[in-house]
């Protein structure tokens, strides 16, 4: 019998396209953050560690996400706030053409740009802890280490002072990369 996936992220049909103005990408933040305007989060009151065993364990529904747990329903969220934060700066500073973003937690690259010259431009995004920086960011440099192309953006409260230092070296070797700092 063949495994059924169940679908986790409710605003799938609305990120399915490519994203044309910095106006539509507005929009659909709006669309997105209106998911948690509606709906209130309940924490069970417990011990610590039965919370935190909770928090990895239990189902929920929540925002855009359902039938995710806690931890992996965070992750998601700002993973998606930094795609989202990394579109516009793209817009803004870039003026590229049209983004794709995956959002959720789909395989394959996070998002795909088209920019002003109609070049196709690969990019992967995360969101990580200081203490995890340096290793994600070494597994998403992987991708261009052929010299190729790149955007790679993350959230800027994963930078700490020796963070900084080993970005500015990445951001020597690897000069094609477009690195973007979101803060979110």
């Amino acid at each position: 019998m063949a495994k059924t996936t169940r679908k986790t992220f409710l605003l799938s049909e609305l990120f399915e396209k490519e994203i044309e103005s910095l106006e539509k990408l507005e929009e659909l933040k709006s669309a997105y953050h209106q998911y948690f305007e509606s709906v209130i989060l309940e924490i069970p009151k417990m011990d610590t560690l039965s919370h935190m065993l909770w928090a990895k364990r239990v189902k929920l529904n929540f925002g855009p996400y359902e039938n995710l747990t806690f931890f992996e329903m965070s992750n998601r969220i700002y993973s998606d706030l930094v795609l989202l934060e990394a579109a516009k700066i793209l817009f803004v500073e870039h003026q590229i053409k049209s983004v794709m973003l995956k959002m959720s937690n789909h395989s394959g690259r996070d998002l795909t740009v088209i920019d002003k010259n109609n070049t196709e431009i690969l990019g992967e995004a995360f969101n990580t802890a200081p203490s995890y920086f340096q290793g994600k960011m070494r597994s998403e440099l992987k991708k261009f280490d052929d010299g190729k192309v790149g955007i790679i953006a993350f959230n800027s409260c994963g930078l700490d002072n020796k963070n900084n230092t080993f970005l500015e070296n990445k951001k020597k070797q690897y000069p094609r990369v477009l690195f973007i700092k979101c803060k979110i």
